[in-house]
C-alpha cells in the first residue's frame, strides 16, 4: 500500500520539475548596433543623432518568458571610452511584436559626430528570461560611423491601397570607404504606432505596396529608411546585422476610394434598398 502512495508522489514531483529542467535559455535571432539619424517630427519622439542598440530574441516559454518580471537585456561596449553607463539597459520595444519572443531597444543614446570614436567597437548583449536563464551575443564591429542625410521628398503615386511610395536620398554615396547605401520601407499603424510591415532591403528608394496590406480610410505612417551596410561584416547566416548607419523620415498616408468607386458603391446600395422595398411591398 505504501508503494502505491510513494510512486504517484514521485511521478507528480517529476511532472512539476520537468518543465523547469527542460526550459531552454533565450535564443538571440538578431542583434544590431548602428548610428541613427532621426527627424525632428519623429512620431516616436526620438530625434537627432543617436547610438541605436537592438536585440530580437525568442524563448521556449514564449513572449511572457522575455517580458515578465526578471527578464531583460543589457549591452556592454568593448570601447573603453564608451560615454554611457556600462552595461547599458535596453527597454522592451512593443512597437515590433516578435512571435514567441520580444524585441529590446535603446535608441535614445544621444551623440555628436565628435563622439563617434567613443562608440565604435562591438557590443555584448545579454538576454535574460524570467527563469534567470541567459544567453549572450556579440554584435558586428561598428567601425564606420557617419551621418546619413535624412530622406526627403516622400511621395505616393496615388491614394489607393497599393500606391508606389518613393523618396529622395540627398547624398546617395557613403562618405566612408567600404560602405554600401541601400534602402527600406516600413509601415506603422498611425494610432498605435505598431509596425505592420517591413520591406526587404531595396536598391532604390522606391517601393510598390503589395495588395492586401492597407485598408481604405485607415491612417498609416510610412517610414523611409536609408542604410549604410558594411559588406565586410556580411554573412547570410549571421544573426549580427551589418548596418552601420541609418537615416529615417516619415510620411502620413490614408488610402481613399476613388470617386468613381464611391459612386458605384453608392448606386449599388441604392439598388439594394430599392430591391428590398419592392420585396417588402410584395
Amino acid at each position: 500500500m505504501r508503494r502505491t502512495v510513494v510512486v504517484p508522489s514521485i511521478l507528480a514531483s517529476l511532472v512539476l520539475i520537468l518543465p523547469i529542467l527542460t526550459h531552454a535559455a533565450p535564443i538571440v535571432i538578431k542583434d544590431s548596433a548602428f548610428i541613427d539619424n532621426r527627424p525632428a517630427d519623429d512620431p516616436f519622439g526620438r530625434t537627432g543623432l543617436n547610438l541605436n542598440l537592438n536585440v530580437k530574441a525568442t524563448d521556449s516559454g514564449g513572449v511572457p518568458a522575455l517580458t515578465g518580471a526578471g527578464a531583460g537585456v543589457t549591452a556592454t561596449a568593448s570601447n573603453p571610452s564608451y560615454p554611457f553607463t556600462k552595461p547599458t539597459v535596453l527597454g522592451l520595444n512593443a512597437v515590433f511584436p516578435i512571435i514567441s519572443g520580444a524585441e529590446y531597444t535603446r535608441n535614445n543614446l544621444s551623440i555628436t559626430p565628435g563622439q563617434f570614436s567613443t562608440v565604435t567597437g562591438t557590443y555584448t548583449f545579454q538576454v535574460t528570461n524570467t527563469s534567470a536563464q541567459n544567453t549572450t551575443s556579440i554584435s558586428h564591429n561598428l567601425d564606420k560611423p557617419e551621418v546619413i542625410p535624412l530622406p526627403t521628398n516622400l511621395a505616393f503615386s496615388d491614394y489607393s491601397t497599393t500606391p508606389v511610395f518613393t523618396f529622395f536620398d540627398p547624398d546617395p554615396t557613403p562618405n566612408v570607404t567600404g560602405l554600401n547605401r541601400k534602402y527600406q520601407v516600413e509601415i506603422f499603424d498611425f494610432t498605435t504606432l505598431v509596425n505592420i510591415f517591413q520591406s526587404d532591403i531595396l536598391l532604390t528608394p522606391s517601393f510598390g505596396v503589395p495588395t492586401g496590406l492597407l485598408a481604405f480610410n485607415t491612417a498609416y505612417y510610412f517610414r523611409a529608411v536609408s542604410w549604410d551596410f558594411d559588406p565586410a561584416d556580411f554573412d547570410v547566416n549571421s544573426i549580427h546585422a551589418n548596418g552601420e548607419n541609418r537615416a529615417i523620415a516619415y510620411a502620413a498616408f490614408q488610402p481613399v476610394p476613388e470617386p468613381g468607386t464611391m459612386m458605384l458603391l453608392g448606386s449599388g446600395l441604392i439598388g439594394l434598398v430599392g430591391y428590398g422595398r419592392r420585396r417588402f411591398k410584395k
